[in-house]
């Protein structure tokens, strides 16, 4: 009895005595010869596979690995977590994982090759993790898909894939931006940030003392403000250490929000949300002394500042950069 062939070269039906294709001129022998692995066994869908649906299954296993990867990639800044190294890991483990899959997928179309020896497999599984050579694996992968019936699955995932990362970038996205712009990552939007000093309240500023320069390169230095200089105009300079948000039920918006200036000296401000990006910022800013319980302030006021399209603001509101109209650029900052 004969049995249908396929020949394993470029998967095309053969008459049942064939002993070479004559589509390819692979040799693959006759019914009393050994014939090579994958010739009796008859393929569930057709075996030779169009160019264009090996395109299409590419453009879809594509879509999917790099929809998959920047989602996971991006989770740590949607939970919050966004640190560097937090980062990182999840960018590995979405790498790994993806392409773990595409080398397997890979392995099982080499499989079915007349040189599908371990070597090769373990080569095309390999190669998944090699930039330029996972484009090898990611074809023969492309073409498991189609022989797998696996292309509406695939598709499936690649468009749920591209609706999470778009969601992921888009929660994200002033975090993102943030941190492009080496501004440091500001916290996701929905969350109140905790400061990790509070403002001041009755604990006296330091006065100048032999190790508190009154200048830091020919620019004040806040630590040395004192409360008798209320009313004055002065400019100071410094590094912003720390940040806070404080409900305020008799303040006009319900909240006040600080910067910290060299971890002393407070800029307060009744109307504007200061956001994680300003932290380590270097930067000159003047204004009218002000008192706080028994510390000189400054009160950063909307009509002091930036305005239209010059405030960049996140999606709670908050200011994450008002274009150096308040806080200007300094460099002198230790």
């Amino acid at each position: 009895m004969n049995i249908m062939k396929y020949c394993p070269e470029c998967y095309k039906e053969l008459p049942p005595n064939a002993t070479s294709c004559p589509f390819c001129g692979y040799k693959i022998g006759n019914d009393q010869e050994a014939a090579p692995t994958g010739i009796l066994k008859t393929p569930s869908i057709d075996s030779y596979i169009p160019p264009e649906q090996t395109l299409l299954s590419l453009l879809l296993l594509i879509i999917f690995f790099w929809g998959l990867n920047i989602s996971i990639t991006a989770l740590p800044i949607f939970l919050d977590a966004g640190t560097t190294r937090n980062l990182i890991i999840a960018g590995v483990i979405s790498q790994v994982f993806t392409r773990a899959l595409i080398g397997i997928w890979a392995v099982e179309e080499i499989s079915l090759k007349k040189d599908s020896t371990l070597n090769n497999k373990i080569s095309g599984f390999l190669l998944a993790f090699i930039p330029i050579g996972d484009i090898f694996s990611a074809l023969q992968a492309s073409r498991t898909a189609i022989r797998k019936n696996r292309l509406a699955v695939l598709s499936t995932a690649s468009v749920g894939a591209v609706l999470i990362m778009s969601l992921m970038l888009y929660a994200t996205s002033d975090q993102l931006s943030a941190l492009i712009n080496g501004r440091g990552i500001a916290p996701t939007p929905g969350t109140v940030p905790v400061a990790t000093i509070s403002i001041a309240e009755g604990t006296a500023t330091p006065n100048p003392t032999a190790t508190t320069r009154a200048y830091i390169n020919g620019c004040r230095n806040p630590l040395s403000v004192s409360l008798d200089e209320e009313g004055k105009d002065i400019e100071v300079c410094g590094k912003i250490t720390n940040f806070g948000i404080i409900e305020c039920e008799s303040c006009p918006q319900g909240f006040y929000s600080f910067v910290k200036l060299n971890s002393g000296f407070q800029i307060v401000s009744y109307e504007w949300r200061f956001t994680y990006v300003w932290l380590g910022k270097c930067v000159r800013v003047s204004d009218t002394v002000e008192i706080l319980g028994d510390s000189p302030i400054f009160v950063y006021n909307k009509s002091e500042g930036c305005s239209g399209d010059a405030c960049i603001t996140d999606n709670e509101g908050g200011l994450v950069d008002d274009s150096q109209v308040y806080f200007k650029e300094f460099t002198g900052c230790r």
